[in-house]
């Protein structure tokens, strides 16, 4: 016999609880399935929360081992453990899955643990370990939310001990030495910064000629030079053609590219791409087809071929963020019983990477511009010439804001440096309302502040449209 609810909901990630929460919250009938034995998603348990409160401790081991920026020279055990870095990791996860198994109890939310596999359209049965079915829930709405998992290729020897994936690495049984980062995409990037940081010495293979092409060419120019004088090694255009793990004690891994060099280094990290959760859940029975990346096609509801059935986050690709998620859950909800609020989502969304230093942006950026032959404004914010950056020991960061050279209305901000995921919150609020150089360069912003690298930038770029 089907339990009935109004809305079932496969996996309690970010997408996931905030649709799941949105729904109770209207009265519906909820049950949520996740198949980790615990809520939160990557995103809480081995992804975002984890890995920026390990780089958290990075940032205070290598202002205290490197700047000396009060004066006070301080050292780091050499005995210290992954376990000692992670144990603050460890606090701040469980504080996040505290607060998310109260709003899911608060609001009467059923969660099973278990595998979902479609029997038919609004039928799910729940799976335990051993494939025994626990029970069958009936959804008049379901939600897909069971976001991606690292690609695991054939000839890469994952073993927990040298060789891991970005769900794997906070795993570490021992501060190794030196690692291998094999793909510079943004989680590639990130762990390559945190673990260089830590003292670690990091090579970063890229697949590409360059780093994140679709980023500002200027910003990446300056994060590549950061990263570099940080003390990383990164090589272009290297694509790998053997993976082995070499015995030893402790043992080491031996990398062999296409181009013939050998790399060696205590641990690897391959990163190179994820793929959809949707290989269980029976989705081709009833007529949906994930690609092969197994990820879902969606409307711009976020339904799927079958139009009670959503999919949100991860599983559906580009830009899998945890906001976007989030806000995506929440926009399936509206539409599947009419809510209130169903303006379409802004197609300008604050994207942060999450390196050292920091990289944040939003809209356009200037080849972007170019390529359409727009005639832009550029003004620029040095973090060198901003009495908040001198205090904070930050000289070598920038905001960048592009503007249309009639209108001088801002297009596009890109900053690289402290707090940048926080700055670009500015940006995004003049973006979104059309505001010109003039109306930033005339706000008023505490001082002293990284905020009033803003009125810097559009004042360079009034005097530049002065000057034409």
């Amino acid at each position: 016999m089907a339990i009935k609810y109004d809305v079932v909901i496969l996996g309690c990630g970010p997408g996931g609880e905030r649709a799941a929460i949105l729904a109770a919250r209207t009265g519906k009938k909820v049950a949520v399935v996740e198949r980790a034995g615990v809520v939160g998603g990557t995103a809480v348990n081995w992804g975002t929360i984890p890995s920026k409160t390990l780089r958290e401790s990075a940032l205070f081991v290598y202002a205290h081992t490197h700047q000396k920026l009060h004066g006070i020279k301080t050292e780091i055990s050499e005995e210290i453990t992954v376990a000692d870095f992670m144990h603050r990791e460890r606090q701040v996860v469980q504080r996040e899955l505290e607060l998310i198994n109260r709003a899911l109890a608060k609001n009467e939310i059923d969660v099973f643990y278990g595998t979902g596999r479609f029997l038919d359209k609004n039928h799910v049965a729940v799976t335990g370990a051993g494939g025994q079915t626990r029970m069958v829930l009936r959804g008049e709405t379901i939600v897909i939310a069971t976001g991606t998992s690292p690609n695991h290729p054939e000839d890469v020897p994952f073993d927990g001990e040298c060789v891991f994936d970005s769900d794997t690495i906070l795993n570490l049984p021992r501060m190794p030495r030196s690692m291998l980062v094999l793909g510079a995409g943004v989680i590639g990037i990130e762990y390559a910064c945190i673990f260089t940081a830590l003292g670690l010495d990091v090579t970063l293979m890229d697949t590409r000629s360059q780093l994140l092409p679709y980023l500002d060419r200027e910003i990446v120019g300056r994060l590549q030079r950061e990263m570099r004088r940080l003390g990383m090694m990164i090589s272009h255009d290297e694509f790998y053609d053997s993976i082995e793990k070499v015995a030893g004690s402790p043992p080491v891994v031996r990398c062999r590219t296409k181009s013939g060099t050998v790399l060696e280094a205590d641990v690897l990290l391959y990163s190179v791409g994820r793929d959809g959760n949707t290989k269980d859940l029976g989705l081709e029975d009833i007529g949906i087809q994930p690609t092969d990346r197994g990820l879902l096609e969606v409307n711009n509801h976020y339904q799927t071929p079958l139009p009670h059935i959503y999919a949100v986050g991860d599983v559906i690709g580009h830009p899998a963020l945890a906001s976007t998620s989030m806000e995506q859950g929440r926009r399936a909800i509206r539409h599947a019983f009419d809510l209130p609020g169903l303006q379409k989502q802004t197609e300008v969304l604050p994207f942060a990477i999450y390196s050292i230093p920091e990289v944040s942006y939003i809209g356009e950026t200037e080849e972007t511009l170019a390529e359409t032959g727009r005639d832009v404004i550029i003004g620029r914010g040095l973090y060198a010439l901003n009495p908040r950056a001198q205090i904070i020991g930050d000289g070598g960061g920038m905001l960048k804001l592009l503007f249309d050279a009639d209108s001088m209305r801002l297009l596009g901000a890109h900053v690289i440096g402290t707090t940048a995921s926080e700055l670009i919150h500015v940006g995004q609020a003049f973006l979104q309302t059309g505001a010109t150089a003039t109306v930033i360069a005339e706000s008023l912003y505490n001082y002293p502040t990284l905020s009033d690298l803003y009125r810097h930038a559009a004042m360079e770029a009034l005097g530049q449209k002065l000057r034409r």
